[in-house]
């Protein structure tokens, strides 16, 4: 999703301000084209990225703010098709 990297850091600012573990689960682009279809069916914008290259791009942001952010009772399962990514 195109907000999902501002999601991303609104949620980190939230955990480390009221101290608690962030959980996000952080999915690629798994319903592109229903995602799309639905936005152009109630003339909306489309909310996910436009490009593959954009995805990635948005997932690795997210997934590198992620781990920067973890603190030591922090855990991380990354379920990917992308090697890149893992």
């Amino acid at each position: 999703m195109k907000r999902q990297p501002e999601a991303t850091n609104n949620e980190i600012k939230a955990s480390k301000k009221m101290g608690y573990n962030i959980g996000i689960k952080l999915v690629r682009g798994a319903y592109m084209n229903e995602e799309r279809s639905l936005a152009e069916k109630h003339g909306q914008e489309s909310p996910v990225h436009e490009s593959l290259e954009e995805t990635h791009t948005g997932y690795n942001y997210c997934m590198t703010k992620i781990i920067e952010n973890m603190n030591d009772n922090g855990l991380l399962i990354v379920a990917s098709h992308n090697i890149g990514s893992v």
